[in-house]
C-alpha cells in the first residue's frame, strides 16, 4: 500500500473479518466502508488486518462503487477533511508544527468562493491522488492474498439485499451510511463539483480516463 495513504491514516489491508475466520471484507473507503463497519460488527464481525495473519480466511468480498460517483463523494470528503481544516491529526499541518496566519478554517462557501479555473486544473491534474477517499478501487485488493476466492458486490439500490442475502445478515435500522447528506459542507462541495462536471463534460471523460484500470476490472469481475 501506498505510504502516502498510509501517512493520512489509511489502515493497510484492514478491513472485517467474520465470526468464523472464513471471509474478509476489504476495507474501501467511500464503498459504503463505515456502512459495513456497523452492520457487520452487529453481527459478531471484527475489524482485523490481513498481512500475516488469519491463515484460515477463504474468501475475499470485495464491495465495488461506480469510480465517477465515487470520486465526487471522495473528493466532497478529501477537501472537507483537509482542505477546509489544514490543521488536525492528518495535516497538512500536523500537531507540533507552526500553524500560519493563512492555515485557519474555511467552509465550503469559501472553497466554493475562491474557486477558480487554477483550482480546477489542478484538482483535474491528479483527480485519484488525493489521498484514499479517491484513491483507485483496484489498489486497494489486487494484493490481498490474490490465490483466494473472491466475491463482488456492486453498490447500487439492490446492494443491501444481495449483500445480507450472501452473508446472512439480518437488517438493522438507523444505520449511519456516513454518505456526507449530513453535513452541510460536505453536501455543499458534492453538489459542486457534480455542478462542475455537468457544465464540463469533458471532466468526466478526464475523471473517467483516470480510472480507466477500475471500470475494466469491475467489468470484468461480475460483480453481485
Amino acid at each position: 500500500m501506498n505510504p502516502a495513504l498510509v501517512g493520512r491514516g489509511y489502515g493497510a489491508n484492514s478491513g472485517m473479518l467474520s465470526p468464523n475466520r472464513k471471509q474478509f471484507i476489504a476495507n474501501i473507503p467511500k464503498n459504503a466502508s463505515s456502512y459495513i463497519l456497523n452492520w457487520t460488527r452487529a453481527h459478531g464481525w471484527i475489524t482485523a488486518t490481513l498481512d500475516d495473519n488469519w491463515p484460515e480466511v477463504e474468501e475475499i468480498i470485495v464491495v465495488l462503487r461506480d469510480p465517477l460517483s465515487r470520486w465526487i463523494s471522495g473528493m466532497s470528503q478529501y477537501l472537507k477533511s483537509y482542505i477546509l481544516c489544514p490543521v488536525g491529526p492528518n495535516g497538512p499541518v500536523f500537531p507540533g508544527m507552526t500553524q500560519g496566519a493563512e492555515d485557519y478554517a474555511m467552509n465550503a462557501d469559501d472553497f466554493i468562493a475562491a474557486y477558480n479555473q487554477t483550482t480546477e486544473r489542478l484538482i483535474f491534474d491528479n483527480v485519484y491522488r488525493f489521498d484514499d477517499h479517491v484513491w483507485p478501487q483496484t489498489d486497494f485488493v489486487q494484493h490481498l492474498r490474490p490465490h483466494l476466492l473472491r466475491t463482488y458486490f456492486m453498490i447500487g439500490q439492490e446492494f443491501d439485499a444481495k449483500f445480507s442475502s450472501y452473508l446472512n445478515l439480518t437488517a438493522i435500522d438507523n444505520l449511519d451510511r456516513n454518505d456526507g447528506s449530513e453535513n452541510i459542507d460536505t453536501k455543499k462541495l458534492n453538489e459542486f463539483l457534480r455542478h462542475r462536471l455537468n457544465t464540463r463534460p469533458e471532466l468526466v471523460d478526464r475523471v473517467k480516463r483516470a480510472y480507466s484500470a477500475d471500470y475494466k476490472f469491475i467489468n470484468n469481475v461480475q460483480p453481485r
